[in-house]
């Protein structure tokens, strides 16, 4: 099939004296009619490439490896539990309870009966200290714009609440259920066009009462990019309101509910911190002069001193302290060893009671534990393990082996490892390799490596089942913790970003060159995958060095980095990249953005781009214009996209649409590195 002709425009703009070359502006807007037949051209394009005999095979063989009961950790709260699951044959989680360890469980939410294809997805939830109320938000689409909704778990029946313009909200309920602060998006019409996603602020809502009535507690006048999470005292006086614009710092401000006020608790340091409320002291989990984190602490009459003057409560260690968690009676840290989890439990005074024992290479995915309950929660993941599910006994002080994931794959047929590798400028970066071990290095096995870097998220082992067939075949994954990720603290991740970004890309570049050098593979066998900023990734390394890579796979990229502030929620991320409306942060960003780095006369890499028409964080314009120049300079190379319909950036995705895709996608990889399907 030949391929769709996209018609080029002689637009540039002069920005800082800079000329800036843009012929596929006209691809950025997803509503207009030409663009949606574009898109429509550009899928059966694809479809011809990819929908044949070997991606029927993928699905079909995804359609089993998913077809396994996913579940979340328990929640306690007053006797009752919640949780979600995915059961056999559905395409969305659903929220139960249930009365008691043992008890029957319970649907309290369902989204798979509210929409016939089930694009409808359970957002988020969040139980009412007595256990008699949740709030909960559903999205349709992948829009991730959700309602807010509160159920009443004796009923099962919803109460008149309906919040709209909710997402991702931070909730807090009062310790008598009777309201709760949470924050929320602006109310259509009353900020400007395509700024929804911003201006969020902090509210309070009475059960009951008017929604029109709900007092607004924090936010006005503040910049439009804040991101805000909440926390509160037990006893519900003092309402911990964290607030940050960018990923390096934040600052906490206090809502007194007996003075009816807010007041500044942490302001002007470049830090981060996160407050934590015990029945008799306060936590701050902070980087603030500690590279790996440590813990403070504080009486709760002395909030407002100055951080300097709080007790060290565990002081900063030689790995990445990765989070705090505190159930009735235990402090859990979570902390990271070479991207690689452990968790300490200490007693309110601080003192270590014992480290929790955990499988190599493994992933503590969540801990969940309740201030007011001493049961908890952990559980844990692997390359070759999916989720198991452990709980604190508090009545014999051990840890049970609760639930088990079901595994398509024997673990002991597989290898991880963990290897090192010097980067451009010498800098030590750790890699995961996963493979079957009947693999012969020999330099030509079909690898995929997959990396991010960035946010300073950390890129940790996980499970992933749409994995299994290329691995099942003798495929080799590996993911790289470059730079700009948070595996290593905050000075790794500042090494990743703005003005240098470059290392991000330097680092996987690298990983590349040590696969090739190591014998895993060769550049005739070896892709790259990311996925947002990892598509951003994979796409400017795969402009800087084509030479390297047989196959490229972007998902949902961002790769228009002179305009990507100008797209919805995305102005949040100058603090990430650098602003483009700054000269200095142009001249930067156009050394590396992958719109602006492709060339006459260079053979690319054959690339899959795969977005989505409601993605709302990562507009789906940058993977459009991308394909649309590539193609123009590909004269041999395949460029493809994949255009999803109902769907979003990820969340919430149903898995039938999450199968749809990833055949795709390995049905791309096998058929460039020449897996033996």
């Amino acid at each position: 099939m030949k391929m769709p002709r996209t018609k080029k425009e002689d637009i540039v703009d002069e920005i800082h004296g800079i000329l800036v070359s843009d012929p596929y502006r006209w691809l950025e807007s997803g509503d207009d009619e030409d663009v949606k037949k574009w898109v429509a051209e550009q899928n059966h394009y694809t479809d011809s490439f990819l929908k044949n005999k070997y991606q029927k095979k993928f699905s079909d063989e995804l359609v089993k490896d998913f077809n396994a009961v996913e579940f979340s950790n328990l929640l306690p709260v007053k006797g009752r539990y919640f949780f979600t699951e995915r059961r056999l044959g559905e395409d969305q989680k659903v929220l139960y309870v249930k009365d008691g360890l043992n008890g029957i469980p319970t649907k309290l939410v369902d989204p798979n009966e509210l929409h016939k294809d089930h694009s409808i997805s359970l957002d988020y939830w969040k139980p009412g200290w007595t256990g008699n109320y949740v709030a909960y938000g559903l999205s349709e689409g992948g829009d991730e714009m959700s309602t807010l909704y509160i159920i009443d778990v004796d009923k099962k029946e919803n109460l008149q609440e309906k919040i709209v313009n909710c997402s991702y909200p931070s909730i807090q309920w009062l310790p008598d259920d009777s309201g709760f602060f949470y924050t929320r998006n602006p109310r259509s019409g009353t900020v400007p066009k395509g700024e929804d996603r911003l201006h969020v602020k902090v509210y309070f809502h009475e059960l009951g009462s008017n929604l029109d009535d709900d007092p607004l507690i924090f936010g006005a006048g503040r910049p439009k990019d804040d991101k805000i999470n909440l926390t509160s005292s037990i006893d519900g006086r003092y309402v911990a309101i964290h607030v940050s614009s960018g990923w390096t710092e934040n600052e906490i401000y206090i809502y007194d509910r007996e003075q009816v006020k807010v007041m500044p608790m942490i302001v002007g340091i470049s830090a981060k911190f996160k407050l934590i409320f015990l029945s008799d002291k306060a936590l701050l989990f902070t980087n603030y002069k500690a590279n790996n984190y440590k813990v403070l602490s504080t009486g709760l009459e002395n909030l407002f001193k100055p951080v300097d003057e709080w007790k060290e409560f565990f002081p900063e260690k030689e790995n990445l302290l990765a989070s705090v968690v505190a159930s009735e009676d235990r402090v859990l840290l979570e902390y990271q060893v070479n991207a690689c989890s452990g968790i300490i439990m200490l007693d309110y005074s601080g003192r270590e009671i014992e480290k929790v024992p955990l499988p190599d290479y493994s992933h503590v995915t969540a801990i969940t534990a309740s201030r007011t309950e001493k049961e908890f929660f952990y559980s844990i993941v692997s390359f070759t393990s999916p989720r198991i599910t452990y709980r604190f006994n508090p009545e014999n002080q051990k840890f049970e082996t609760y639930r088990t994931a079901d595994n398509p794959i024997d673990p002991e047929q597989y290898i991880t490892k963990q290897e090192w590798y010097a980067s451009k400028d010498g800098t030590k970066i750790p890699m995961f390799i996963v493979h079957k071990k009947n693999v012969l290095l020999n330099g030509t096995n079909p690898t995929i490596l997959y990396g991010y870097g960035g946010f300073g998220s950390s890129e940790t082992s996980d499970f992933n089942r749409g994995l299994v067939p290329w691995l099942e075949r003798g495929g080799i994954y590996a993911v790289a913790n470059i730079r700009g990720g948070g595996e290593f603290g905050k000075e790794w991740h500042k090494g990743g970003i703005k003005e240098n970004k470059q290392n991000s890309f330097d680092d996987f570049i690298a990983a590349t060159e040590y696969l090739i050098n190591q014998k895993y593979t060769d550049i005739n066998h070896l892709g790259i995958l990311g996925a947002s900023n990892g598509g951003l990734l994979v796409s400017a390394v795969a402009v800087q060095r084509p030479d390297l890579f047989k196959a490229v796979c972007a998902r949902v990229p961002l790769t228009d980095m002179v305009r990507f502030q100008k797209f919805g929620m995305a102005v949040r991320w100058v603090h990430e990249y650098g602003n483009p409306d700054i000269k200095e942060g142009l001249e930067r960003i156009l050394k590396w953005s992958p719109y602006h780095n492709v060339k006459e006369g260079v053979e690319y890499p054959n690339m899959l781009f795969i977005t989505a028409d409601k993605d709302t964080r990562v507009d789906p314009m940058h993977s459009r214009k991308i394909t649309a120049l590539l193609q123009s300079v590909n004269k041999e190379n395949k460029i493809l996209l994949f255009t999803e319909t109902e769907a979003g950036h990820g969340a919430g995705k149903p898995v039938s649409k999450i199968i749809e895709s990833q055949s795709f996608v390995l049905t791309f990889f096998a058929r460039e590195l020449d897996l033996n399907v």
